[in-house]
């Protein structure tokens, strides 16, 4: 029995953009993608050896929907679900059958039986060879769901012998699943479970040294993304999986890294300690909000254990920089949040702000009281992406929110206070900087690139003119500027014809300041800091 394991593109329309996609840097980098599903690929990894596997890549090349197959295998998350229904539906009409995993068919699975045989829900590892032997047999159900949450040790590794990983620029890797929090607008818990998992630390360093590698030059350009929704899920487990991986890292054996975390990483200082040893260079963190209402609105108590300064402080001083996550177009949200969270940037050299509009996803709360209050414009999954309004904002407009979160990107990326807040963090000792053989290479790869605007370039020579005021460049960190930079100018389009007026309401701070209070203004997180400095 052949298996045909089909990744589906999000956006058929070539001149769409995602920001994860990282559609500049790829580029000029040489990479086609940025990483193909993990989940996916874990599946095709554990699908017995008796079975013949293939898969296609719909980012890379057109789908064969006349490959010869018995089975065709999809997975899917909420705002890709639209483009796998319209594959699954080609294919069932060629008379293929299809199964569907994934997040999305795990939450709507009635909606998703519209479109293909089977369906997989929740965490398919312990579930996936059963279903094949009973697809074989002719037995499969429609519907295929685990008793019980699969034991991380059993999990398999990815099936990396069935892509050339020269074509991607991450190496993936997750080491734990489960999040205890319920935050309103998250749907983890529902999917993974709210109790924490831990892969055995062993697997961990095998499946690093089992990761396909593509020569020293290749390798030299990628960097390992942890996908784990919280790698300091347990301090434990993660203190004994940091520890081993320094080794590894002294050796040349893993490459510098990404992990997303809680706020509270940095409230354990040694722990940070072991993340620079370690070789970990990026913390992906979830701030979601400056506004102390808007945190406890979307019940993330967990942001007050540091005050946010405090927390970017340590961090910075290990020479990590963050990829800081805001959400904007919370019910508490007015005007002021899209200069709030802007000055909160640069004020704490926030190096990768990453914004998103509140997309209101199934399976979370947030979806059900919005669902109940009839606010939702429509079930359109594809624009359930973080980057469309799809509901009415309380405290300002539809366009205004949509202008906001231009606005952001823009500041961030492409104006003089983006160029500065990238030199401070120049400034900084921590980080080695960037060779004159990395510089050459970078101004090379740019002057050949397709992608990048006039705006980029010019962008790009100032930065680079940046050495002599702080005496180093960092070319990754240029790099992900240049590629955000072009996001957000391919955000122009979704402007609206007030952008103008409205850019200059969200400098001024619309028309509530003064009455927001921040995160660091909460009883808890002064508490703890006047418990700090007695100490």
């Amino acid at each position: 029995m052949k298996i045909l394991f089909v990744a589906a593109k999000k956006n058929m329309d070539d001149t769409e953009r995602e920001l994860y996609e990282m559609d500049l840097m790829n580029e000029v980098l040489g990479f086609e993608r940025s990483l193909l599903d993990l989940g996916l690929l874990t599946i095709l990894g554990g699908t017995p050896d008796k079975y013949e596997v293939s898969l296609q890549d719909e980012y890379l090349a057109p789908i064969d929907y006349d490959e010869p197959c018995d089975l065709v295998a999809l997975s899917s998350k909420t705002s890709c679900s639209v483009r796998a229904y319209a594959v699954a539906d080609e294919f069932r009409r060629r008379g293929k059958k299809v199964v569907l995993g994934g997040i999305h068919a795990s939450l709507l699975p009635d909606e998703a039986l519209e479109h293909v045989d089977h369906i997989v829900l929740g965490e398919a590892e312990a579930t996936w060879p059963q279903f094949l032997e009973d697809f074989e047999r002719g037995e499969a159900p429609r519907r295929y769901e685990a008793p019980e949450f699969p034991d991380m040790g059993t999990i398999p590794d990815p099936g990396y012998a069935n892509i050339d990983p020269a074509r991607f620029l991450f190496h993936q890797l997750q080491t734990t699943r489960g999040c205890p929090f319920k935050c309103r607008f998250c749907s983890v818990p529902d999917i993974s479970g709210q109790a924490f998992r831990f892969k055995p630390v062993d697997r961990v360093v095998d499946e690093i040294r089992n990761m396909p590698r593509r020569g020293p030059l290749v390798e030299r350009m990628k960097a390992l993304y942890m996908v784990d929704d919280n790698f300091i899920s347990r301090t434990k487990y993660t203190q004994e999986l940091l520890e081993t991986l320094i080794p590894l890292r002294k050796k040349g054996e893993i490459p510098d890294w990404s992990a997303e975390t809680t706020l509270n990483v940095a409230t354990d200082e040694k722990l940070l300690d072991l993340f620079q040893e370690a070789g970990c260079t990026t913390l992906i963190i979830g701030f979601e909000s400056v506004s102390q209402e808007t945190l406890k609105s979307m019940e993330k108590g967990v942001n007050f254990c540091l005050s946010y300064q405090e927390a970017t402080e340590r961090i910075h001083q290990r020479g990590i920089s963050i990829v800081g996550n805001f959400i904007v177009g919370f019910d508490t949200d007015t005007l002021s949040v899209f200069k709030d969270t802007r000055d909160f940037v640069f004020e704490n050299n926030i190096l990768y702000p990453f914004f998103s509009i509140l997309a209101p996803m199934p399976g979370t709360e947030l979806h059900e009281e919005f669902k109940r209050e009839g606010r939702l414009d429509h079930f359109d999954w594809s624009r359930y992406d973080t980057r469309h309004v799809i509901y009415d904002p309380k405290n300002m407009s539809r366009e205004q929110l949509m202008d906001g979160y231009a606005w952001l990107y823009e500041q961030c990326y492409t104006s003089d206070a983006g160029l500065a807040n990238l030199a401070r963090f120049w400034r900084r000792e921590e980080r080695p900087a960037s060779g004159l053989m990395e510089r050459l290479y970078l101004r090379w790869k740019l002057s050949r690139s397709k992608l990048l605007t006039p705006n980029g370039r010019a962008f790009a020579d100032r930065a680079f003119a940046l050495r002599k005021e702080t005496g180093k460049v960092d070319v990754a960190q240029l790099l992900y500027y240049l590629d955000s930079g072009h996001f957000a100018e391919f955000l122009h389009r979704y402007r609206s014809d007030h952008y103008a007026e409205n850019s200059a309401i969200f400098e001024a701070g619309g028309s509530d300041v003064g009455d927001v209070q921040m995160q660091w203004e909460d009883k808890r997180v002064k508490r703890r800091a006047a418990a700090m400095a007695g100490s």
